[in-house]
């Protein structure tokens, strides 16, 4: 009877455990979803930089102010 019982916790654990790492792991690439930015090389180096950081001057893209002058 006692063996039963510490069969059906361990089974009991192992199915929480298993249901905690794979909720887990599921949350966090479903986050990761959605937030890159458009990656664009610079005119000069070739180096890539997120959009939102890049330099346009005369319709050419660079990395920085040093580049760009």
């Amino acid at each position: 009877m006692i063996i039963k019982l510490i069969l059906v916790l361990l089974l009991g654990w192992t199915g929480l455990f298993l249901l905690k790492r794979y909720k887990a792991s599921n949350s966090t690439r479903s986050s990761q979803k959605g937030t890159g930015q458009k990656m664009v090389a610079c005119d000069v180096c070739d180096t890539h930089v997120p959009e939102s950081d890049v330099i346009v001057k005369n319709g050419k893209n660079y990395c920085s102010k040093e580049h760009a002058g």
